[in-house]
């Protein structure tokens, strides 16, 4: 515990991205900011920083400590926020970044129920598909999926994000079900850019490995959205992330194929924010609000994936 406010030191100033900032953050002189990192290396017995007159970096040691060092900090602030803030109403804007399916598929239901409850937050939900600037360009907070959240920012898990093939049962009906990654090159693929990768491929995990379907995709559209549309039209199979098509799964208008494969890109949401705004109680509001409506288990998990199976029996009840 001795060594506990060189901790915090060393958290700040990779956060800050020099010992400059990081000082003027902990009101420390730069070099007593240097100093405490210094004796935090020392008794760490590595280095955990790369010091240049420009910038500073990570050592492997550095990126491995600051994980856990980055957690304990945020859990320092937590605390002393929950106490300072316990009786304060949210109130004000929220300015959201997230991705256009996420919003339509997710948030958007979800957002009457927050505003009930906290009706002098008004949110701003900017919705785009490219990673903004949380600072540079006034964001509170970003709902992002991703397999890897900027170590700069603190990153709350809201649930895991799994990919699977869907198509709808009237083109099943016409041109059969595949039920291996040979059978895709028989049929009518359409692609999402980043699903193929370099190849024109979609990726899969199945019995413990990575396997690779060679696939000749009638078109790319980077649009989840516009995916899922055409899917559901009949025009062919699509990989989506499961939580778009919750209410195409209740209905039957998608069902899920090759189950057992399950699409490499997997990933979290996250929501994803500067260290030091925990302490907003609007922003603190909306991120529990989020874990309590999308964990443990996300809604989207709980819709009962209908099979082809399935889809034939209820058409012939």
């Amino acid at each position: 515990m001795e060594h506990l406010p060189y901790l915090v030191t060393f958290a700040r100033v990779v956060q800050a991205g020099s010992f400059v900032a990081g000082a003027q953050r902990l009101k420390l002189a730069p070099s007593v900011a240097s100093k405490h990192i210094s004796k935090l290396e020392e008794h760490l017995g590595a280095r955990l920083l790369n010091r240049s007159t420009r910038k500073l970096s990570l050592t492997e040691a550095g990126t491995a400590f600051y994980e856990h060092a980055a957690r304990i900090v945020e859990e320092l602030d937590q605390s002393e926020h929950a106490v300072q803030r316990l009786q304060t109403e949210p109130s004000g804007r929220l300015k959201v970044s997230t991705l256009n399916s996420f919003a339509n598929a997710v948030l958007a239901p979800l957002l009457p129920e927050f505003m009930r409850r906290h009706p002098k937050v008004v949110l701003e939900i900017v919705c785009n598909d490219r990673l903004v600037d949380l600072t540079e360009e006034g964001y509170d907070l970003a709902l992002r999926i991703t397999s890897a959240p900027a170590p700069h920012l603190v990153a709350r898990k809201l649930a895991d994000i799994r990919f699977q093939i869907y198509a709808a049962p009237a083109y099943l009906e016409r041109n059969g079900t595949p039920t291996s990654t040979a059978d895709l090159a028989k049929h009518r693929c359409l692609g999402y850019p980043a699903t193929l990768g370099a190849s024109v491929a979609w990726r899969f995990r199945h019995e413990g490995r990575e396997v690779a379907a060679p696939i000749q995709p009638a078109f790319e559209i980077n649009s989840v959205e516009s995916l899922r549309l055409l899917a559901v039209s009949g025009e062919g199979l699509a990989v989506l992330p499961t939580y778009a098509v919750g209410n195409e799964l209740r209905s039957g208008s998608l069902v899920a194929v090759m189950a057992d494969y399950r699409g490499f890109s997997e990933s979290t949401a996250y929501a994803v924010y500067l260290p030091n705004r925990y302490g907003s109680p609007k922003l603190r509001a909306f991120v529990e609000f989020l874990l309590e409506k999308l964990g443990p288990q996300p809604p989207w998990e709980a819709t009962g994936a209908i099979t082809p199976a399935r889809a034939r029996r209820a058409e012939t009840a």
